[in-house]
């Protein structure tokens, strides 16, 4: 019976864990980073939707214009975060990642620029 006990209190102890690898750290500090873009452009992808649904077919149009010469500017970077655009049309600043995801959104709801 002790041996039984002692075999359970050994199954109940959290095993050690072996150090990560320095490329296996590199992998698992590459896969958060994708992990939480893709989070970002989820969450970027939802807020335009809601957004140019509203929209009215013209309004669309234009904003799709304006936005395909920002994308292609060399200027541009789908960056996360940092509200560095602003666009005709669009109230306040938006970041790079954001304005790719209004573009995802309008080429979905058949927009051509």
């Amino acid at each position: 019976m002790a041996k039984l006990i002692d075999a359970l209190k050994r199954r109940g102890r959290p095993q050690p864990v072996p150090p990560l690898t320095e490329q296996q750290q590199i992998d698992a500090e590459r896969e958060r980073r994708v992990a939480a873009r893709e989070r970002v452009d989820f969450s970027y992808t939802v807020f335009w939707t809601k957004q140019a649904r509203q929209w009215d077919a013209d309004r669309r149009s234009a904003v799709a214009q304006r936005l395909d010469r920002l994308l292609k500017s060399p200027v541009f970077q789908a960056n996360p975060y940092d509200r560095n655009y602003t666009l005709d049309g669009i109230d306040g600043a938006h970041s790079g990642a954001s304005l790719k995801a209004l573009h995802k959104v309008l080429a979905a709801l058949k927009v051509e620029p």
